[in-house]
């Protein structure tokens, strides 16, 4: 999958795009600050008839997520790629891997063309910084 320029956008005038998206040339990194993502094991619940559905906690974080890239105007990183994610630690013991998933899944088609072209994983927790997590892609060797 090839990412779309604002070119391709603008020629095709019946695509209505919900909130402006301000385009960047692919870079070789790209740093974000986000918000705490939920636990992988509280992103998704079992509803009756209709299976495994994504939680109330999952879908209100992917929307704040979201804005906040939008508003760091987060750049993008063509094709295969590495991510290091730094989580601020938190007083509640968390697993580190549980803050993967989300992450990757927010992140592509958005910065990322496709979760499943990322190469490598780094992920640790962080006694100092800013609340939240900071995510390093690179695009990968």
């Amino acid at each position: 999958m090839t990412a779309w320029t604002l070119k391709d956008i603008e020629a095709r005038p019946h695509v209505k795009l919900s909130t402006p998206i301000r385009f960047k040339p692919a870079a070789d990194v790209v740093s974000v600050q986000l918000t705490m993502p939920p636990s992988v094991n509280a992103c998704w619940a079992n509803v009756p008839k209709k299976g495994r559905v994504r939680s109330t906690a999952y879908r209100r974080w992917s929307k704040l997520a979201t804005q906040e890239l939008q508003q760091q105007q987060a750049g993008r990183v063509a094709g295969k790629f590495c991510i290091v994610i730094t989580a601020k630690r938190t007083k509640r013991k968390r697993d580190i891997d549980n803050l993967v998933k989300p992450i990757l899944d927010l992140l592509a088609g958005v910065v990322t063309e496709d979760d499943a072209e990322c190469e490598r994983v780094s992920a640790g927790w962080a006694d100092e910084g800013p609340e939240g997590v900071r995510i390093d892609i690179r695009r990968a060797a």
